[in-house]
């Protein structure tokens, strides 16, 4: 993981009042315009990198609400940039590969508009599915269900998914003869994942700044951020020590500079790193 890169929690998913947006599976009317918020704080923070940056949105989990998260970022930069008649940003989205037939074909096109493009800053909205981030076998069954470890853990915190994740930091995945997920291997997990995309992409593009972007879920997320903040120790004591909260639908995780320290965005919170990671 490097400086800039970043993740976000999926957007608000439908209940009743609030209900799913046709263009977007998973995501609320509400959740939409959250989205399209946390999408122009992205687009502020790409303006103020260096020219010729390329920021691929690519890592999603199998889960759709996280995939139309990551394409309602994409469409509101391009919106605004649309709004603001500026050429110094080019977004490119999977409608405009649409008429180009075959995987190589589409990457060779995407490689050309980079390379024709040397002193612009290019968004790359083409979200992919990354193994490392999926629920499966972690919290969910291949069908979807949650697993029994899971069940359990919702059952002693009564459904409140803050309750789960501090509970979850406390037990590290074993309840009894219960075995769940460890904490410290999912954020392992999700760095590795985002590594995993890092590298795909630069097969392709050479040269230019880059910065990835990717959309997953709490409890992986908050858990991936106890790591950051405290050189690995992922545990309810790190967590607490941290006065942090769950990350909130659209939340943030980032590594920045500010005023020459290295900082982690965890949601509303920054925290100043004692010592710079090295990921």
């Amino acid at each position: 993981m490097r400086e800039g890169d970043f993740f976000t929690r999926h957007s608000m998913r439908p209940k009743e009042g609030d209900q799913e947006v046709p263009d977007f599976e998973g995501v609320s009317e509400k959740g939409v315009e959250l989205a399209k918020q946390r999408a122009r704080e992205i687009l502020e923070s790409l303006e103020q990198s260096e020219n010729g940056t390329i920021m691929f949105m690519g890592g999603t989990s199998e889960i759709p609400r996280t995939k139309s998260t990551a394409l309602i970022y994409g469409n509101e930069m391009r919106d605004v940039i649309s709004e603001q008649k500026r050429d110094d940003i080019l977004v490119f989205m999977p409608e405009d590969l649409e008429d180009i037939e075959g995987y190589s074909n589409k990457v060779d096109y995407l490689v050309k508009q980079i390379t024709a493009h040397p002193e612009k800053k290019i968004v790359i909205d083409f979200p992919l599915f990354i193994k490392e981030f999926s629920f499966v076998g972690d919290f969910t069954t291949e069908e979807g269900k949650w697993t029994q470890y899971a069940r359990e853990m919702l059952n002693r915190s009564g459904g409140d998914s803050e309750k789960f994740l501090r509970d979850w930091l406390d037990n590290q995945g074993v309840i009894g003869d219960l075995k769940g997920p460890n904490p410290k291997e999912i954020a392992e997990k999700q760095l590795a994942g985002l590594n995993r995309l890092r590298e795909f992409v630069e097969k392709y593009i050479s040269g230019r700044p880059l910065i990835i972007g990717s959309v997953g879920h709490s409890w992986s997320l908050d858990a991936l951020a106890v790591y950051l903040a405290n050189k690995g120790e992922v545990t309810a004591e790190a967590f607490d020590k941290m006065k942090a909260k769950m990350i909130g639908e659209t939340g943030m995780i980032k590594l920045m500079q500010k005023a020459g320290k290295q900082v982690l965005q965890y949601g509303e919170l920054l925290i100043p790193l004692k010592e710079e990671l090295k990921l």
